[in-house]
């Protein structure tokens, strides 16, 4: 799987498309399908078409991603392409996640109450922390699946694919894995999630029931920080599916101790 992540450039969102260049400066294009070969960008579920152009460049319908998903210059997305990924209607799938957004904030404008009772409007910028919520609770959730359910593994199919951003016909599933011999399909969501994505969860299961299951028991776990009445009514409606919470703990540590977790992670000695 070829995995990167690149921060949006001024001339990408003025003429719609992407360079397939990490910020690094590495280049990816080689590693993608042949130019003109016809693509998904898919974002959360959602597809825009495109097109392989050149050596490392993605165009096509990029002005709808674009518009489609609030992506602006300085923004970093998480690119992700499976090369042995089955085709969906005869187009590549290419997965692409925002995972930092500085391009653009939106102003405020609230009304305060000054000391002599009047009212002024002032402007109020929201304060921004880039954490990269989605990829990193997946990243530490494929290293301890244990603690949604003891016994839980990432499911690893015959061809050595693992199950983590496992690729299927109706779309790219989180995480795919096994409890015993039943299938559980977990799909994470940042922040407040909505009902669609029961729709979402369920064509996996449908997917997974058809393909890998054997008869197996098929189920899904949807894992959200905050509570969405929506979604809890429509996960009620189908045995099969539930709703874990998660909560995010900000801890502040000194410059070595970040330098001592780089090179750990480097495996630096």
């Amino acid at each position: 799987m070829i995995v990167f992540d690149r921060t949006i450039g001024e001339g990408e969102e003025k003429s719609y498309y992407l360079n397939l260049t990490d910020n690094a400066g590495n280049r990816y294009g080689s590693k993608f399908p042949d130019d003109r070969t016809p693509l998904w960008v898919i974002t959360e579920g959602r597809r825009y078409k495109a097109s392989k152009r050149g050596e490392n460049q993605i165009w096509g319908r990029l002005r709808a991603w674009y518009e489609g998903e609030n992506v602006h210059s300085g923004d970093t997305i998480h690119i992700r392409y499976e090369p042995t990924a089955n085709k969906l209607d005869g187009r590549t799938p290419i997965e692409i996640s925002i995972v930092k957004r500085v391009g653009k904030i939106e102003e405020e404008r609230v009304e305060i109450s000054t000391e002599q009772g009047e009212i002024e409007e002032v402007e109020r910028i929201p304060a921004e922390i880039s954490i990269q919520i989605e990829h990193d609770l997946e990243d530490f959730l494929t290293e301890n699946l244990s603690l949604i359910k003891e016994g839980l593994k990432l499911y690893i199919d015959e061809r050595g694919r693992e199950g983590r951003q496992y690729p299927t016909d109706v779309g790219t599933i989180d995480l795919l894995c096994k409890d015993n011999e039943d299938f559980v399909i977990i799909e994470l969501k940042k922040g407040r999630a909505s009902d669609p994505v029961v729709g979402q969860i369920s064509r996996y299961i449908g997917w997974v029931r058809e393909n890998l299951s054997e008869g197996h028991n098929v189920r899904g776990i949807i894992i959200v920080h905050d509570f969405d009445p929506k979604l809890k009514y429509a996960v009620l409606a189908h045995d099969n599916l539930e709703i874990k919470y998660y909560e995010i703990q900000i801890k502040f540590i000194s410059e070595q101790e970040v330098i001592d977790r780089i090179e750990r992670e480097n495996n630096v000695t």
